[in-house]
């Protein structure tokens, strides 16, 4: 007993490992890791498996809960919508998140944007020329570079008009509030380049996500008004 005494109070620390050892095992706190970051971003998976397409329908694709809507964080995906632009068009196309954080996808003055909001600091910001009128084709398209990271890229009618580096995006989740929104921005602004809720003032047909598991979303067999 004397010569254990002695070893106890020699290496302390190492009894004390030993000890929440033993006792992590017994409460199964184990197993343990260190990629909290990849762990954190697979929990969006969890609802969906291997789901890739998430089509949603205007009106009434409004206040879905963030982590019920398409997956995106850490993906490579794109988001696609078709509208026959007349010139009087404005509004948001699909919003989630808030001042917090998050992504808008809106016309104004004629042109469409994607702001991509990280924690009220950075926005990236991609925006077209003039839309033609006539029914037009619009794309946000982002390529996963590295984790939480890539290249945002913006189509009108198959034509990239615009593209951004994004090396800063959410690993979790953009606000505790906020909802996933089609047609209108519920709650706080995404985007500081409008006020309100925005709401699109004329029909969205749908808007289509597609989402990956590799760091690119191959090409669309048939365009998006087929699905």
């Amino acid at each position: 007993m004397k010569s254990n005494a002695r070893l106890k109070n020699k290496h302390p620390t190492s009894t004390r490992a030993a000890s929440y050892d033993e006792e992590a095992w017994k409460y199964n706190v184990y197993p343990l890791y260190d990629d909290m970051i990849k762990r954190i971003g697979a929990q969006q998976d969890r609802l969906f498996g291997d789901q890739k397409e998430f089509v949603y329908f205007w009106p009434g694709a409004v206040r879905i809960a963030e982590k019920s809507a398409a997956p995106v964080k850490n993906r490579a995906h794109t988001i696609e919508t078709r509208i026959d632009f007349q010139g009087d068009e404005e509004g948001v196309i699909v919003a989630v998140g808030g001042m917090t954080g998050g992504y808008s996808m809106f016309v104004k003055d004629n042109r469409v944007y994607y702001d991509y909001n990280f924690l009220d600091g950075v926005h990236y910001i991609l925006e077209s020329p003039p839309l033609p009128k006539g029914v037009t084709d619009l794309k946000f398209n982002f390529t996963r570079t590295m984790d939480f990271g890539g290249k945002g890229e913006l189509y009108v009618n198959g034509e990239k008009v615009d593209e951004v580096e994004m090396p800063q995006m959410h690993i979790s989740t953009y606000s505790l509030a906020e909802t996933f929104d089609v047609g209108r921005d519920t709650g706080t602004q995404v985007s500081s380049m409008y006020e309100g809720i925005f709401e699109f003032n004329q029909p969205l047909d749908r808007v289509i996500f597609t989402v990956s598991d590799d760091d690119f979303v191959p090409p669309r067999k048939l365009p998006a008004a087929y699905y």
